[in-house]
C-alpha cells in the first residue's frame, strides 16, 4: 500500500491519480477527506500534528509519500516542521513502513540560512537515521507558482516577481514531478540513487515567463520586479504571518545569491515540459 501524504495539492493530487492508474495500491493521508476529487481513493484522517492520528494512518502501508508543512499563518513554520518530521519518524518506525520517498527541495544539502529550504534540510536529516529504504527527492522551482498571479496578467498585463526580471533559475513542471516520484513508489526493485536532483529543459528567468504568458493569452505582458522593501508588505497583504513572510523571503533571497542549486550538479535529472507547455494546458482549464 502507497501512503500519500499531501494528496490534494499540486503534486500530490497528480501522484495518486498516476499510482491509481497504474494499478497500485494507494490511500491519501489527509485533515478533510472531503477535498479530495476522486472519491474511490482509499483515504484515512490524521492531523499530521497528532502522532496517534498519523500513526492510524499509516497503518498497512508499506511505501510513504511525505513532504513538508505549507500554511501561510503558521506563526513558526520552523517548530511545526520539527513536531510533524518526528512524527513521521514514529509513524513510519511503528508500522513497519520499509520505503520512504521525502519530497525535499533543491539546496537542501546547504546548511544556511535558507528560508523554506531549511524545512527540506531537517526533513532528510530526522528520515536519514532511519532503517528503511529512503529517496530524497529535491526538485526546483515550480511552473505553477507563476498560476497565482494569472488574475493579474490577465487583467492588467502585469506580472509581478522578487526576482530581478532576467534572472534565470531552474524550473520544471509538477506534474513531471508527480510523475516522476510515482515511478519511484511503484518500483519494486532498491533505487540506484538516495538523492534525485531534478531540473527543467532549461532556465527560465520572470521576463521568459511574461513573454510566455504574452503569447499565450496574445496581450502585451510586463515584468514588475517587487523592491525589497516591499517584500514582506506584499506577502503580509495576501495572508502570510510575518514569520511565514520571513522563511519565504529568506529563500527568495538565497534563490537570488545562487546558493539554491544542485549539490551534484552533473548528476541531475532533467524533467521535460517546457514553460510554455505547461502554461498552455494550465490555460485550458
Amino acid at each position: 500500500m502507497n501512503i500519500i501524504v499531501g494528496a490534494t495539492g499540486r503534486v500530490g493530487s497528480c501522484l495518486i491519480r498516476e499510482i491509481k492508474k497504474s494499478g497500485f495500491p494507494v490511500r491519501a493521508v489527509l485533515r478533510n477527506p472531503d477535498k479530495l476529487a476522486d472519491k474511490t481513493i482509499e483515504t484515512r484522517t490524521a492531523d499530521l500534528f497528532n502522532t496517534n492520528q498519523l500513526i492510524e494512518a499509516f497503518k498497512g502501508g508499506t511505501t510513504a509519500f511525505v513532504l513538508t508543512p505549507e500554511n501561510p499563518t503558521s506563526i513558526d513554520i520552523i517548530e511545526d516542521t520539527k513536531r510533524i518530521v518526528d512524527n513521521y519518524k514514529k509513524a513510519i518506525q511503528a508500522t513497519g513502513i520499509n520505503k520512504v520517498i521525502a519530497l525535499s527541495c533543491v539546496g537542501a544539502h546547504i546548511d544556511s540560512n535558507t528560508g523554506n529550504i531549511l524545512m527540506s534540510r531537517m526533513l532528510e536529516a530526522a528520515l536519514s537515521t532511519l532503517d528503511v529504504e529512503k529517496v530524497f527527492i529535491r526538485p526546483c522551482y515550480y511552473f505553477s507558482n507563476w498560476l497565482g498571479y494569472l488574475e493579474m496578467v490577465e487583467q492588467y498585463g502585469v506580472l509581478p516577481t522578487f526576482f530581478p526580471e532576467d534572472l534565470k533559475i531552474e524550473m520544471h513542471s509538477p506534474t513531471d514531478l508527480a510523475y516522476f516520484i510515482a515511478k519511484i513508489m511503484t518500483n519494486t526493485s532498491p533505487n540506484s540513487k538516495e538523492v534525485y536532483e531534478l531540473t527543467g529543459p532549461q532556465k527560465y528567468s520572470s521576463l521568459d515567463v511574461a513573454n510566455a504568458f504574452s503569447t499565450l493569452l496574445n496581450k502585451n505582458v510586463a515584468v514588475r520586479s517587487i523592491p525589497q522593501a516591499e517584500w514582506k508588505k506584499t506577502l503580509l497583504s495576501v495572508g502570510f504571518t510575518d514569520n511565514t513572510a520571513t522563511n519565504l523571503l529568506d529563500m527568495t533571497q538565497a534563490v537570488i545569491d545562487n546558493k539554491t542549486i544542485p549539490e551534484r550538479p552533473n548528476d541531475t535529472t532533467k524533467l521535460p515540459t517546457t514553460l510554455e507547455d505547461y502554461l498552455r494546458e494550465q490555460l485550458k482549464r
